[in-house]
């Protein structure tokens, strides 16, 4: 080829042309090789480039722009990517925070205590100054962790804070914390408590003045002769908040009243609700009846709702012209057949979350759990191929307290059976796979998963060692490693870790700081675990950082702070693959329980085996020589 059209080639071609070849990279890795072939490619890829990829290959989840920060488009798809290859090779690891005296108390008596609270926690990350806040109401007191990040590998920075209840006059049991969300309060952060005796509040979250009252939010309340009746009537179920412009929208659920209030500038010692909607006058089908849960769907004109005691425990309310109307969530004939579900089933109350497939906005999408062990996604207002529903497949029948989603990529469960935690997929095409980075195998990924219901997919590819992007030939490597067979979900067994005190816990709530922080928060009973991603390197010390370069924390493992009254604890997992996760209607025969992969540490492969290492479907922690035979 004549040395003028090398120079005239791909860069001669206009911008819009090359960023619709840029926007069809499936890898990180092809997109910053190209942008090191040229200066025009670089300055392309580095504008524009790394923006597409980033919205293209995780649509669904919420990115924030760089528009201010230290952040790039770059340093997101960085770690978007690495955070992803972490969450299919099961690279967690955790560590827990449980209250000092409590440890002393089990020490001294061999035993788990039987009356621990129920953490509820709830998490911010501010990008722009690279500080993490994470908030928990445990029993009548309120904890908090700051940490703020000092650079790519310099140590982070932490303090921590509480709010004694007792010192104001709370009881244990009687004025437990039952609802906690972080919200934005005029140029600070400020918090929004529930509690079990019927009081919100707003407190501020700045470190100089933690705790400190801001506003009493007045709940509408009943007077009843019998106590007990009165503090289950007032008590706050749950608070969730919806950013809006300037201002937040409060909603918050007792047993039978959704209360919104419109959190302003102003900081006012009372505030009445905007909105106060008593379900009893045309929801509620009997005395049992109660609201569980409220959960804005993304805009300020739709309300999921969680019932307990009704035979539709699934409801919204949406915002007509005409005042707020009350409806029961659309039910898919087909669906129900499909999976032989109940349409009065009991429904887990805590456990309602919006999925949002474009990263913000409104949706209708809600994902659920139920007693009788499945997760179901199903639009409220109206049928929907979206809907699906998903379980266990090893143990089918255990239900999930707590839910949390990651946009349209997965899903997080727990609950139900003690301390473990659940990671599902979706299964919906994904934008983004870390297989596609890795060189061309001429073999299936490997070891072989533990699926009770799919059969291996087979394919005429027999023998192709490498993909041929001419006509769209992928090898057996890049090819199976998309296909479900080979990605199951799996749970993490937590319990052994921490006996005593796991005995009688179980897991309650979880929480993140944003749709791209690397790490994620569990309330359980009596304390809180942070489950961070970040592999198991091949040796000590690392050649390389474990956690994320740009969101991450070097010292996560730090022991909490002197007189934070918490002392921290390593957790040991253990790893079980749960199958494909989709629910099936006879899922009711004995299957072989799959292999338990516990954690290892580093192999110290070299040659072969580290290169074979890479591509193990699973992290170093779970690897065995065994499966590295080529």
């Amino acid at each position: 080829m004549p040395s003028a059209m090398k120079q005239t080639g791909l860069t001669a071609l206009p911008d819009e042309i090359l960023l619709l070849v840029i926007a069809n990279f499936e890898s990180a890795r092809d997109l910053f090789s190209l942008s090191l072939t040229s200066k025009t490619l670089y300055r392309l890829v580095s504008e524009d480039g790394w923006r597409l990829f980033v919205k293209n290959r995780f649509p669904s989840l919420s990115v924030p722009p760089p528009t201010s920060g230290p952040h790039t488009w770059n340093q997101l798809a960085e770690s978007l990517t690495w955070q992803s290859r972490c969450w299919d090779r099961r690279a967690l690891q955790f560590q827990a925070l449980l209250p000092w005296r409590r440890q002393q108390h089990q020490r001294a008596h061999h035993r788990a205590e039987s009356n621990l609270f129920h953490t509820v926690v709830d998490a911010h990350f501010d990008l722009t100054t690279q500080e993490e806040l994470v908030v928990w109401g445990a029993g009548e007191d309120i904890v908090a962790r700051y940490r703020q990040r000092n650079g790519d590998a310099r140590l982070s920075n932490s303090s921590w804070h509480r709010v004694r209840g007792k010192e104001l006059g709370f009881e244990a049991g009687h004025d437990d914390v039952k609802a906690i969300k972080v919200v934005q309060h005029q140029s600070g952060r400020a918090i929004v408590t529930g509690r079990h005796n019927g009081q919100l509040s707003l407190l501020s979250a700045e470190p100089s003045r933690f705790g400190e009252h801001i506003t009493d939010f007045n709940l509408a309340s009943q007077s009843l002769a019998d106590g007990q009746q009165a503090l289950e009537q007032n008590t706050v179920n749950s608070v969730d908040v919806l950013h809006k412009d300037t201002t937040s929208l409060i909603a918050a659920a007792t047993k039978n009243t959704l209360s919104i209030f419109r959190l302003g500038e102003d900081d006012d010692p009372e505030s009445d609700p905007s909105m106060t909607y008593d379900l009893r006058e045309e929801v509620f089908s009997s005395s049992s009846s109660r609201l569980s849960r409220a959960k804005w769907m993304g805009s300020d004109d739709l309300i999921a709702l969680a019932l307990g005691g009704s035979r539709d425990p699934l409801r919204y309310l949406i915002l007509t012209p005409t005042g707020w109307t009350h409806q029961t969530a659309a039910k898919n004939l087909d669906i129900m057949s499909r999976f032989d579900l109940k349409a009065d089933g009991n429904l887990c109350p805590n456990s309602i979350e919006p999925v949002y497939r474009n990263g913000t906005g409104k949706t209708s999408l809600l994902l659920s759990a139920w007693r009788d062990g499945t997760c179901r996604l199903q639009d409220l207002r109206t049928s929907s191929p979206f809907d699906t529903v998903y379980q266990d497949n090893i143990d089918p029948w255990v239900d999930a307290e707590a839910l949390m989603t990651y946009g349209g990529e997965r899903f997080v469960a727990g609950g139900g059976d003690g301390l473990t935690i659940k990671i599902f997929d979706f299964r919906w095409t994904k934008g983004y796979y870390h297989t596609s980075g890795l060189s061309c195998l001429d073999r299936v990924p490997f070891p072989a998963p533990s699926q009770a219901f799919l059969k291996p997919p087979t394919s005429d590819l027999v023998g192709q060692k490498k993909c041929d992007h001419l006509t769209g030939q992928h090898c057996h490597w890049h090819k199976f490693s998309k296909d479900i067979y080979y990605r199951p979900n799996y749970k993490y067994f937590l319990t052994r870790s921490l006996s005593p005190h796991a005995q009688n816990a179980s897991v309650w709530s979880f929480a993140r700081g944003s749709d791209i922080s690397p790490h994620f928060y569990v309330g359980i009973s009596g304390g809180v675990i942070e489950a961070n991603l970040e592999p198991c390197p091949n040796s000590y010390p690392p050649d390389h950082p474990t956690v994320d370069n740009n969101f991450g924390f070097q010292n996560w493992r730090a022991r909490a702070a002197d007189g934070s009254g918490y002392v921290s604890r390593v957790i040991s997992p253990t790893l079980m693959e749960i199958g494909d996760g989709y629910a099936y209607k006879h899922n009711d025969r004995s299957i072989r329980l799959p292999r338990l992969w516990k954690c290892g540490g580093p192999q110290g492969w070299t040659g072969d085996q580290l290169q074979a290492s890479k591509h193990h479907r699973l992290d170093v922690n779970y690897q065995l020589r065994g499966d590295l035979n080529m």
